[in-house]
């Protein structure tokens, strides 16, 4: 799973670029305004960021926001353009690839994944980071500060659901449906005792998993710095 950060102004191209990303369980942000976008980079760190120039995209706004430190030194970057305003794409520019639109979301999937492995290496887009905590999804392993946790198989699949998904609160009923399936007729308490086992083994120093009250549970989207002891009198 990794970050892809999205500049457009168009609903349309919003929804390509998430069809595309979903089935690698990568998480998009939309955002329809440059400024927005480069404050994004900044406190969001995506793998990739993808701007649209088709509506109301300048060469001057591209150039601002391809030449942008962070935008260089975090993601790599594809532009989407129509066959008409390919000129914005200038020598020099920091693009790593583009795609002309309309664009297959088969396409275009084949293309992020091949940015997001260049950027991070042929591993990395099958581990999960967060602080201190790694999910590595091809090796079934969870490691907290380089040490491995002992989790249950569905302690697990809990913890990469939502890990995958970070910021985006699940209702018990969903997470039933989503780790243990449709036919499974146990009780949502049965969600907040695995939470509550996950929490006591990874959660030492760092905190995961937020509570939603009236709702449920979210992995935390923002890093939180560890935990330090209560102060003693």
């Amino acid at each position: 799973m990794q970050r892809i950060l999205l500049l457009t102004q168009d609903a349309s191209t919003a929804r390509v670029v998430e069809a595309a990303a979903r089935p690698d369980g990568h998480v998009v942000q939309v955002e329809s305004n440059g400024d927005r976008c480069l404050v994004a980079v900044r406190d969001w760190r995506p793998a990739l960021v993808i701007v649209d120039t088709g509506v109301g995209m300048t060469g001057g706004a591209l150039a601002t926001i391809l030449r942008d430190e962070a935008v260089q030194e975090t993601a790599a970057v594809m532009v989407l353009c129509t066959a008409a305003n390919l000129a914005l794409i200038t020598p020099g520019l920091h693009v790593d690839d583009f795609a002309l639109t309309p664009v297959d979301p088969d396409e275009l999937r084949v293309r992020i994944a091949r940015l997001i492995w260049q950027q991070n290496g042929a591993e990395d887009g099958a581990v999960i980071r967060h602080g201190e905590l790694s999910i590595d999804l091809e090796r079934y392993k969870v490691t907290v500060d380089g040490e491995v946790v002992d989790l249950t198989y569905k302690e697990y699949e809990l913890l990469r659901f939502l890990a995958s998904n970070p910021g985006k609160p699940f209702t018990r009923e969903a997470l039933l449906n989503q780790v243990w399936g449709y036919d499974y007729y146990g009780g949502s308490r049965t969600v907040d005792v695995h939470v509550r086992r996950i929490r006591a083994k990874i959660e030492q120093r760092e905190q995961f998993i937020d509570t939603v009250r009236n709702v449920g549970y979210r992995f935390i989207e923002t890093y939180r710095p560890p935990r330090r002891p209560a102060a003693r009198d």
